[in-house]
């Protein structure tokens, strides 16, 4: 977790700090306070304002709170900007005043829109009343990730989705501040899937086109598919492991099963058949004293011969082989 605050300079010092901090954090920004954009009374040379910032793996996430101020991504922006990214911006205090693609939108608390760092936008944010603080989390998707699950890119941005009123604007929203909230505690495969589920909620909230549909049934068949393996690898001494007999575990016709591994590396059958040799090579390899045949009948292969033929096209030997290789100096099984 990265961490910016200007609470620990001088105020003289920190709304400069402010504008090397947020295009540190975030993209190329230019930012300024106004007249209108200060509270009454004597001038104050400060801006209190922090940054904390993770990532998923595409995906970073961070969460904002600073004072009222005017933030674009003009023409000199977009030219120091040296990778692409889409902005979500949820609003959790004050209000944000957006503009990009000559649309204006406003975002009060609860809801987000998204600005596309290719092209110039501005953001006007305006602190809540009694605080004059505004307070946001914000997620940089890669343009790459997003863009083509959109049914159109260009009409995405600077557009107000409102997360109070439910619906696909509210999952969005909730699984932002779920993200954001358990970032620090998901391991590597946890952040892989938030970042690839919010990716999808979030283009299916914006008008996701037919690659959106296309991809989330690949994810699900990719879903079923583990679910599957793991049901194998757990019942490998079974020795029926049949397609009929896994349809009907699952739900699912034996045609839809094998659907689900064409385009990976091996089809449905050859995967339990891996799964059942690679078994009996670790057993080998443990230095167990059961006979080969033993062995062959324990995974669930028709004999002695079917094993062999097996294990020598996996692993180049046989299977006796194989474990003479893993026993220590001078030991000796009986092979039958």
């Amino acid at each position: 977790m990265r961490y910016w605050t200007t609470t620990d300079r001088p105020p003289v010092e920190q709304f400069s700090y402010w504008r090397e901090v947020i295009c540190e954090a975030f993209t190329p920004l230019a930012t300024e306070r106004r007249s209108a954009h200060r509270p009454s009374g004597p001038r104050q040379p400060g801006i209190e304002s922090w940054v904390r910032s993770s990532v998923l793996t595409g995906t970073n996430c961070a969460e904002v709170v600073s004072a009222t101020q005017l933030i674009t991504h003009g023409e000199a922006e977009v030219r120091r900007t040296d990778s692409d990214h889409v902005f979500v911006n949820l609003q959790l205090r004050g209000h944000c005043v957006g503009g990009q693609g000559g649309r204006t939108c406003v975002v009060q608390p609860g809801g987000f829109a998204m600005f596309d760092t290719t092209a110039e936008y501005r953001l006007e944010f305006v602190g809540e009343p009694g605080s004059q603080e505004w307070h946001v989390v914000s997620f940089r998707v890669p343009r790459t990730q997003l863009v083509p699950l959109l049914a159109d890119p260009h009409g995405s941005t600077a557009v107000t989705h409102d997360g109070t009123t439910g619906g696909s604007a509210a999952l969005v929203a909730s699984t932002m501040l779920s993200i954001w909230k358990n970032v620090g505690s998901l391991d590597r495969h946890g952040r892989q899937a938030a970042d690839t589920a919010f990716t999808a909620l979030l283009a299916a909230a914006a008008g996701g086109g037919d690659r959106l549909r296309d991809t989330c049934r690949d994810e699900l068949d990719a879903s079923l598919r583990a679910s599957i393996n793991r049901f194998l690898a757990a019942n490998l001494r079974h020795a029926d492991l049949s397609a009929a007999l896994v349809s009907r575990r699952f739900g699912i016709s034996p045609r839809t099963l094998h659907r689900l591994y064409e385009g990976t590396p091996q089809s449905f059958g050859r995967t339990v058949m891996t799964l059942r040799v690679e078994a009996c090579a670790r057993e080998l390899a443990s230095g167990t004293r059961q006979s080969l045949t033993e062995l062959a009948s324990r995974w669930g292969f028709c004999d002695l011969s079917h094993l062999n033929r097996v294990f020598r096209s996996r692993y180049d030997c046989l299977p006796s082989q194989y474990r003479d290789a893993a026993l220590p100096a001078g030991a000796h099984v009986v092979v039958r």
